[in-house]
């Protein structure tokens, strides 16, 4: 299972891994420039900025390669439907362990709440609910995922290797830089979302580094979590847990 990307090297180079030193070199660069990007814009609470700047590196680096976006996971399913099924699935499983078992345990660790303001204008209008789910499915999913999925993690793959080892590293490393991106979530936000991402890294790592599903499964998580907040289900849930912990 490899990422679909080139990593043969020149004839006669000095190779480390299955990739060039000067190969290794730029990938780790890579890997540092970016996530400190991220990592900076997201604690400072300009998360856009962030993605935007990586968005810039990543568009650099496949035109300065000659790779096209096959290089960051982008095939065409063989079947939409299952991949789209498969997602939804997918992001609702995600989002309910989230809720049912990973916000709590971060709010008991961290002693805060997590901070949902961005989106609490959801809370009572469907208007600004459609809004959202033109958001996220136009930009945040598929503009996270090419970051952190597509281009971090295939960059990381490029370094370390796909072995069982290195796979595990990856998405160790690619959920810390994602908790940390969304630190304007708070602390607990941070840990919740740094879950996520762990699991949006297995599933990108799981399926042969399938862009497309990671894509619709982050899509997914995130309609099924603001649906809940614009009906009020988050409160009734936060009101259940409460209960169940007296």
């Amino acid at each position: 299972m490899r990422p679909a990307t080139s990593l043969e090297a020149p004839t006669g180079s000095c190779i480390i891994g299955g990739v060039t030193a000067a190969g290794a070199l730029t990938s780790l660069a890579l890997v540092l420039g970016v996530s400190t990007l991220l990592v900076w814009t997201g604690l400072t609470k300009r998360p856009g900025l962030g993605v935007l700047g990586a968005l810039l590196v990543v568009g650099a680096t496949l035109w300065l390669r000659g790779d096209g976006l096959g290089a960051l996971g982008f095939a065409l399913p063989e079947a939409w439907w299952r991949t789209a099924l498969i997602a939804l699935a997918l992001g609702i499983a995600i989002q309910l362990v989230s809720i049912a078992l990973v916000e709590p345990w971060a709010e008991r660790l961290t002693g805060a709440a997590h901070d949902h303001s961005v989106v609490d204008g959801v809370r009572g209008s469907w208007r600004a609910f459609a809004l959202w789910m033109v958001v996220v499915w136009l930009l945040v999913a598929p503009l996270e995922e090419v970051v952190f999925r597509g281009f971090l993690m295939t960059e990381t793959a490029r370094l370390l290797g796909t072995s069982t080892w290195a796979l595990a590293v990856n998405v160790v490393l690619g959920a810390v830089v994602f908790g940390l991106a969304h630190g304007y979530q708070g602390r607990s936000g941070v840990l919740s979302t740094g879950v996520a991402g762990a699991l949006l890294g297995v599933v990108f790592v799981a399926s042969g580094f399938d862009l497309w599903l990671a894509i619709l499964t982050h899509g997914f998580i995130d309609t099924v979590g603001i649906a809940l907040i614009a009906v009020g289900g988050d409160r009734v849930l936060r009101r259940g847990r409460g209960r169940g912990s007296v």
